[in-house]
């Protein structure tokens, strides 16, 4: 969640990408609403230029500024901690400014992270099945 933004921002700020640039999504048609109020929108969400859906294709004309790159006193440390690339422009634009350090965003609880199987279960699994000791 929120992650399609820091992505848009670190394109913005290696200058992979600018204003100019078309950002498409794809969506089902159920999806579609009329309007999203801009009062809504926050400064680091990204307006849609063109939606996809199953069965149309829709340019929004929008005039909504994009983000300019990433918003730090926006990034909860919780989500820095997840993405090594945000870590790593972090540290070299506060080395680039002499040390000054960059604002940290409010704490947040992340959803859990996909629970995975340790590799030694993911082996004994493997035999059972090899010697036809699993269930069937």
């Amino acid at each position: 969640e929120g992650f399609a933004e820091l992505e848009y921002g670190i394109l913005r700020m290696m200058g992979a990408i600018d204003e100019h640039t078309l950002v498409v999504t794809s969506i089902h048609d159920e999806q579609l609403v009329d309007d999203i109020p801009t009062e809504k929108l926050l400064r680091h969400d990204v307006p849609v230029d063109i939606i996809c859906t199953p069965t149309q294709i829709i340019y929004t004309n929008t005039t909504i500024p994009k983000p300019e790159g990433i918003y730090w006193d926006l990034l909860s440390p919780q989500k820095l901690a997840q993405v090594k690339v945000l870590r790593d422009l972090k540290a070299r634009l506060e080395a680039e400014q002499g040390g000054i350090k960059l604002p940290n965003g409010p704490n947040e609880e992340l959803p859990p992270l996909a629970v995975r199987m340790e590799k030694e279960q993911l082996r004994q699994g493997a035999q059972q099945q090899r010697s036809g000791g699993g269930r069937g």
